[in-house]
């Protein structure tokens, strides 16, 4: 897999405390119609002709209301519009599964669901989809985000820029996301030296950072990589193990298949000894056979184990791709990820 490398010149890298959250100029010179009619003046328009989408933002006469405090199901469905993702699943999906209060027939479960499988969205329970996003939780998914796409393949100059002065109101889970933000130049200060992280988002300051994470992707050329993606979740009494295949490139992608094993998981302890092998009491047809993904297309192998003896001792995760590839480089070695640092 190509490794993106971003190197961030440290000129551009002062954060200044008189610059204001968002409101920097995107500088799309080429627009010259808007989607909406009260956006000609605002400094967000750029950004908001770029991501904003009228079948996410309806029955508002034309308008964009760009000062409106954003819900978390409309930047749900802005982000995974703007990130492109299509994931594809061997079964039918239940939203229910991560969360209780959206229905699989809402609008958003589905962009919603390929969120959260790309721990994108890593939280579960109540989605509270109506409610506004706090400045802080969107700071996390635009992180999450760049991970994603990214597959954690890009260096950063170390550089500590100023926090904010309420950086005590952060979720201090989120921390290490807001300098990462502040360095990638995806936020600023409010002027005041603030972020007023428990605030609102308002749409327009959604559409800017989506927009900035765009244009920080196409900078790292993300669409020309293949990305292996594993993830685990640890439930009460099971063990959920996910690993994304996505294909970021303008080709199409073939792994073919000695058998009918396409994948396998590992689930291994401190000193990396094999607890769990999800292959060892399967059996598969021996024929050949191939996964096909076509440009900008993704897809999910996943398997749900309910063995409690394995929940302390698990400190591993391995997926691996039981095939061979032309169009990318496979590591059969595995493609290990720490369980304690995955979703909850």
């Amino acid at each position: 897999m190509k490794k993106a490398l971003f190197i961030l010149i440290l000129a551009l890298m002062m954060v200044s405390a008189s610059m204001p959250v968002f409101a920097e100029a995107t500088g799309d010179k080429e627009i010259t119609k808007d989607k909406y009619d009260d956006i000609s003046s605002h400094w967000a328009r750029d950004a908001i002709n770029k991501v904003a989408d009228d079948s996410i933002f309806t029955g508002n006469g034309g308008k964009f209301e760009p000062n409106k405090p954003i819900t978390r199901s409309e930047f749900a469905l802005m982000l995974h519009k703007a990130l492109g993702i299509q994931i594809m699943y061997f079964k039918a999906t239940d939203i229910s599964d991560y969360y209780d209060d959206v229905k699989n027939e809402d609008p958003v479960a589905s962009p919603l669901n390929d969120l959260v499988v790309a721990n994108i969205i890593d939280y579960k329970g109540s989605f509270k989809p109506e409610e506004a996003l706090p400045r802080d939780d969107m700071v996390h998914f635009i992180i999450n985000s760049l991970e994603y796409m990214t597959g954690g393949n890009y260096a950063m100059i170390e550089i500590y820029p100023e926090p904010f002065a309420d950086d005590s109101d952060i979720n201090p889970a989120y921390r290490n996301d807001f300098v990462k933000a502040q360095v990638l130049k995806l936020v600023y200060g409010t002027g005041n030296g603030l972020f007023l992280p428990k605030s609102g988002a308002t749409r327009a300051e959604a559409a800017t950072v989506i927009y900035r994470l765009q244009n920080l992707l196409q900078s790292l050329k993300v669409d020309e990589e293949v990305q292996v993606i594993p993830s685990v979740g640890m439930g009460t009494d099971s063990i959920n193990l996910k690993m994304i295949i996505a294909n970021n490139t303008k080709n199409k992608v073939t792994i073919n298949h000695s058998s009918g094993q396409k994948y396998d998981f590992e689930i291994l302890d401190a000193e990396r000894n094999v607890l769990y092998r999800w292959s060892a009491d399967k059996l598969f047809i021996a024929e050949l056979g191939s996964t096909v993904l076509e440009p900008g297309e993704s897809i999910e192998f996943s398997d749900t184990i309910q063995q409690e003896d394995l929940m302390d001792k698990a400190v591993y995760m391995k997926a691996y791709i039981i095939g061979e590839s032309q169009d990318f480089t496979i590591n059969t070695e595995g493609y290990e990820i720490p369980i304690g640092t995955t979703v909850k």
